[in-house]
C-alpha cells in the first residue's frame, strides 16, 4: 500500500521538474511511484537471498497549478502534501508563494466548516445538540481560518481535534515545504531558504531545500557519476532519498519488513500502530483475521538467515493485539482463514 503524497505549488516554481526527478521521468499523467531508500531492506536481502525484493513506495501526484479545484483535490486525498516554492529566477518571493498555497487552503476548509457550523450552532438553538465541545472546536477553527491561516497551526487537543476530522480539512495534512534552489545557493539555501523555514516553522512544518533542476541532471547520470558532481556542491547524499524519508516523518509513518524465500518486502505502517492494524496494511482480511505475529529484528534475522531459523532456535518473539509495531520490526503475521 504506497503513501500518497501530492506536489503543490505556483505556475514556476518547479514542481514538475520534481515530480520528474523523483520519478526518474517514468511519471505518467502526473502520477509516478517512487521507491524509499532504506539499507535495511539491501541487508535484509543479502542474508535471505530472497526471488523478489520490494521497497516501500510513495505514490506522487503532481497537481495542476493552473486550476485551484485540481490543487485542493490532489491535497485533499494525499496522505502528505509537499510545498513547492520558487527560491531561484528573476525576482522570487517564497514567502508569497507559500502564503498564497496556505491561503487557497484555508478558504476551502473555511467553507466546510462554515457549513458545519451552521448546523450545529441551529441544532444548539433548537436543544438538540447536548456537547457543545464541537461548536466552540468550530468556532475557533472559523476564527483562525478567517485570518488566512490553515489549520496545521491552531493549537488543539486530540479530543477537540477529532472534532474537524469528519470534515476532511486540507489545510490540516501532514507537510513538507520545499524552497526549491538553483545550484548557485546550494547546500543551505541561502537568505530564501532561511525566510521559508522561518515561515513553515510557525506552521509547525519542517523544511527539505532542494534543487530540482540539479537532482533531475543527476539522476540521468550513473552512481558514480552523480556522487561525484553531488560533492562539488557540498551535498554528500540525494535529496530524493531525503524527500522520501521527509514524506515519512512528517506522516507520522514507520517501516516494517516480511522476509522470506519468495519476498523481502518493506511495508510503510503509520507510528504505534496495534499488530492486526499493520497486518491490514499487508490485507485489510488480515487485520479482522489476526491470530499473532510472530517478531523479530533485522539484525537478529540477518545473523540468522531465515525466520525458519530463528523459529527453530525458539528465538522469535509472539506478539498479540496490544503489541504496537515498532520501527524496523520483521514480522511474520499468523492470520485466520
Amino acid at each position: 500500500m504506497p503513501v500518497n503524497v501530492a506536489l503543490v505549488g505556483p505556475q514556476g516554481s518547479g514542481k514538475t521538474t520534481l515530480f520528474n526527478a523523483l520519478t526518474a521521468g517514468r511519471g505518467a499523467d502526473g502520477m509516478g511511484m517512487v521507491d524509499v531508500p532504506d539499507e535495511r531492506l539491501g541487508r535484509l536481502a543479502a542474508a535471505v537471498k530472497p526471488k523478489k525484493v520490494v521497497p516501500a513506495q510513495v505514490r506522487v501526484y503532481d497537481a495542476p497549478p493552473g486550476s485551484r479545484a485540481q490543487r485542493i483535490a490532489a491535497a485533499r486525498e494525499a496522505d502528505v502534501v509537499l510545498k513547492v516554492v520558487r527560491c531561484f529566477g528573476p525576482e522570487p518571493d517564497p514567502a508569497g508563494d507559500l502564503e498564497g498555497i496556505e491561503l487557497d487552503m484555508a478558504l476551502t476548509d473555511l467553507a466546510t466548516v462554515e457549513r458545519r457550523l451552521e448546523i450545529v450552532e441551529k441544532e444548539v438553538r433548537l436543544g438538540r445538540a447536548l456537547d457543545t465541545v464541537e461548536l466552540e472546536v468550530l468556532r475557533r477553527a472559523k476564527a483562525h481560518l478567517d485570518q488566512g491561516h490553515g489549520l496545521r497551526s491552531l493549537h488543539l487537543d486530540r479530543e477537540s481535534a477529532e472534532h474537524l476530522k469528519p470534515l476532511f480539512p486540507v489545510s490540516i495534512k501532514p507537510e513538507v515545504v520545499i524552497p526549491n534552489i538553483g545550484d548557485d545557493l546550494l547546500p543551505d539555501g541561502g537568505e530564501l531558504a532561511e525566510r521559508v523555514r522561518r515561515l513553515a516553522a510557525e506552521r509547525n512544518s519542517p523544511t527539505l531545500v532542494v534543487s530540482a533542476q540539479l537532482e533531475l541532471e543527476l539522476a540521468e547520470l550513473d552512481p558514480a557519476d552523480a556522487a561525484e558532481m553531488r560533492a562539488t556542491y557540498g551535498l554528500d547524499a540525494s535529496a530524493l532519498g531525503a524527500v522520501a524519508r521527509a514524506v515519512w516523518e512528517a506522516g507520522g509513518l514507520i517501516t516494517y519488513f516480511t522476509a522470506g524465500e519468495p519476498e523481502v518486502r518493506a511495508w510503510p505502517c503509520e507510528r504505534d500502530a496495534p499488530a492486526p492494524v499493520a497486518a491490514g496494511v499487508i490485507h485489510s482480511d488480515f487485520e479482522k483475521s489476526f491470530i499473532r505475529a510472530e517478531v523479530t529484528s533485522v539484525d537478529e534475522l540477518v545473523e540468522a538467515g531465515s525466520m525458519e531459523a530463528l523459529r527453530a532456535a525458539g528465538k522469535l518473539r509472539i506478539e498479540g493485539r496490544e503489541y504496537r509495531v515498532q520501527d524496523g520490526d520483521v514480522v511474520f503475521f499468523r492470520v485466520g482463514r
